[in-house]
């Protein structure tokens, strides 16, 4: 009888302990395929790109990028709800041979559905009992543009970028195309120029179908460049004017005078007036700049007579000239260089 209740007692210690390891897989089946399962960061990584949370989603999608490269995977890019995709959910999840899990995408961006996808690894184990899964194709799409070769600086969704955050940079001629790493969405970009130059503004729709390449930034210098630099002109021709002798360096006019004695005598009295300015004629991006042959300057010196060196007398005469050099822009100021060649005497 006691042998008989042993043995009972051993049956239901047995079935109980199977029960308990029964329920225990069962909970580890369950939280593998649920909580920790690859859907679950699929899903929360769609979450936060739908949401404008591109610091999370990068942090869960790292991108193969440095640092300055991630400049458009930041929050402030998709402050507006406009700038993000919507209704994202997962389609598919296939198993590859060699672990990883393609998973199928879909979202919504500018009324239009769009089917695209992201693959996720294991990448270690957590709670001892479950594996850690990451991602390691995000969904990110490369946006490009192209602009003059003469402009380095941008807005991107009010966001400031310049040539040396794109991670791909082709030259054509004299312009260039740029490419940004982003997640996909609404982007607006434009030229950083400051108030002397126009440029329009582009919208791209960043989607599972790319960026067109053909989107090019107009920049041209607009009227105030023009004035401010015709001001700034016709103070380095003041100064040129109130020089002493018959030519200077930097300076875009000057005489060379020929005698009949063959002598060069002395010459005194040296001065110069401006009659007219020159006309601004071409203003480049890439910092030149080249007026029309219309400035007029008076010259005045005392030298001999041709015929009598023993006779000194005044000699006037006007010289018309034009200019080239280039320009820069620091602020609202603006330096200029003027080319000495440019005078016809």
């Amino acid at each position: 009888m006691v042998k008989q209740c042993s043995q009972n007692k051993g049956i239901i210690i047995t079935v109980i302990c199977a029960c308990l390891l029964l329920a225990a897989y069962s909970c580890y089946a369950l939280l593998a395929h649920t909580v920790f399962a690859p859907r679950v960061i699929a899903d929360e990584y769609l979450t936060a790109i739908a949401k404008g949370d591109y610091a999370t989603a990068t942090e869960l999608g790292k991108p193969n990028l440095t640092t300055s490269q991630q400049i458009l995977l930041s929050n402030r890019v998709a402050k507006s709800q406009s700038a993000r995709i919507s209704e994202p959910r997962v389609t598919s999840m296939t198993r590859e041979s060699d672990g990883t899990y393609t998973i199928g995408i879909s979202y919504e961006l500018n009324r239009k559905t769009y089917d695209d996808s992201i693959a996720i690894a294991r990448s270690g184990s957590q709670y001892l009992l479950f594996n850690k899964w990451t991602i390691i194709r995000p969904l990110l799409k490369q946006l490009t543009f192209n602009a003059p070769t003469a402009h380095d600086n941008f807005v991107v969704n009010d966001v400031h970028v310049s040539t040396h955050h794109a991670e791909i940079t082709s030259y054509v001629d004299d312009s260039r195309t740029m490419a940004f790493t982003a997640y996909p969405g609404t982007y607006t970009v434009k030229a950083d120029t400051g108030k002397y130059f126009n440029t329009n503004e582009l919208t791209i729709h960043l989607n599972a179908d790319g960026a067109p390449f053909d989107r090019y930034i107009e920049i041209k210098p607009n009227g105030e460049l023009k004035t401010a630099i015709a001001q700034t002109l016709h103070n380095e021709l003041n100064e040129c004017a109130t020089m002493k002798t018959l030519r200077k360096d930097g300076c875009p006019f000057g005489y060379t005078p020929i005698f009949l004695s063959g002598e060069e005598p002395a010459i005194t009295n040296i001065s110069w007036a401006m009659e007219s300015y020159p006309t601004i004629d071409d203003l480049q991006l890439n910092g030149t700049y080249s007026t029309r042959y219309d400035g007029r300057v008076k010259r005045v010196f005392e030298a001999p007579d041709d015929f009598n060196k023993d006779i000194r007398r005044i000699w006037t005469d006007y010289e018309t000239f034009s200019v080239d050099g280039t320009y820069t822009i620091d602020g609202d100021k603006i330096r200029l260089h003027m080319d000495s060649y440019g005078s016809y005497y």
